[in-house]
């Protein structure tokens, strides 16, 4: 299954990113409605809570009051990681339910607002971010939920910046227009990228065509190669070292460019090259798979097998992800007898 992370700051459109997906056929797990389930009355998160921060939380009706806990924990960066603290574990938990009971060949859509606060970007095949200033996500707070600008300023305020968004995106969904705008280029998003990279994935083949700037939401992303050495090091397996360098022609750590070029056919204009080493006692294979799962299948094209005691490359990875273009390469030091 292709695993997608989507994400967004509030007010910048993500849960109507999220119906459109469900329109469309994605699976979508719903961290908010989870996180409901896990303080359910009677339940043991509940009860963790009440014990945290007191009876007042509750309404009359035994029910989370969930404005009263949100006044409190907004204005106090401690008392929100208490929260946290007892809520993330039990959604993760419930939501890991969920995608295992999705079908292998599923487009699963993790709809989780916290998405980067909680550093889970690494162990999706795509994070989508929705993204709009926060002057609009403001506006809106203020003229569509009724609330005091000052408590919209707070709530945007105690969530990640947009930079910090932004830099865990493999796609950027951008709301600042309609509604309308907003599911087109969802829409583009699916039938150019997310779709592509599904079928490619369930076929262990690299990606073919690249997708058009505009359906691969590329607009806004950065540091391909961060992103890329994050993803491979939360699969790897022990006895695979990726190189401390990029390789050549890739994005250096560090010196990310504010938003991609593109070239005409839609991809990053520079290609990255991660080499990860297998050591003497490790599994080429099991590296193989694991960068497969993890979006690279090996290539047919130039994939090359030697005499593992001689040492030399093993295998090479491209990746399934039409709007990248990411090569891996493994290779094995000599057999030592």
């Amino acid at each position: 299954m292709l695993r997608v992370g989507l994400t967004g700051g509030i007010a910048a459109g993500k849960s109507a990113v999220a119906g459109r997906l469900a329109e469309r056929g994605a699976v979508v797990v719903d961290a908010d409605l989870l996180a409901r389930e896990a303080v359910a009355p009677g339940s043991a998160g509940l009860d963790e809570i009440v014990s945290a921060f007191g009876p007042h939380v509750l309404g009359a009706d035994g029910v989370l009051d969930r404005p009263a806990l949100g006044a409190l924990v907004f204005a106090d960066a401690s008392a929100r990681e208490r929260l946290n603290a007892i809520v993330h574990p039990r959604v993760r938990a419930l939501a890991a339910r969920l995608v295992d009971g999705a079908p292998a060949d599923a487009v699963v859509v993790e709809d989780i607002p916290l998405l980067v606060e909680t550093g889970q970007a690494a162990r999706f095949h795509l994070v989508v971010v929705v993204d709009a200033p926060d002057g609009l996500r403001i506006d809106r707070m203020v003229g569509q939920r009724g609330m005091d600008p000052a408590d919209a300023r707070r709530r945007i305020a105690a969530q990640a910046s947009r930079q910090d968004r932004l830099r865990e995106a493999d796609a950027v969904l951008i709301n600042d227009r309609s509604l309308d705008d907003l599911l087109a280029a969802t829409d583009a998003l699916w039938d150019g990228r997310i779709i592509p990279f599904r079928d490619n994935l369930l076929a262990g083949t690299p990606a073919g065509e690249p997708t058009s700037p505009v359906a691969a939401g590329l607009a806004g992303t950065t540091g391909l190669a961060r992103r890329v050495r994050a993803k491979l090091a939360a699969l790897l397996p022990p006895g695979a070292v990726m190189e401390t360098g990029n390789g050549a022609g890739a994005q250096q750590d560090g010196h990310e460019a504010s938003a991609p070029e593109l070239h005409g056919a839609g991809r990053a204009t520079v290609p990255v090259t991660v080499r990860v080493t297998v050591a003497p006692d490790g599994d080429p294979e099991a590296v193989s798979a694991a960068l497969r799962a993890a979006g690279f299948p090996r290539d047919p094209r130039t994939d090359r097998r030697p005499d593992p005691s001689l040492g030399g490359v093993a295998a090479v990875h491209r990746a399934a992800d039409p709007g990248v273009d990411v090569t891996v390469v493994v290779t094995a030091p000599p057999a030592v007898d």
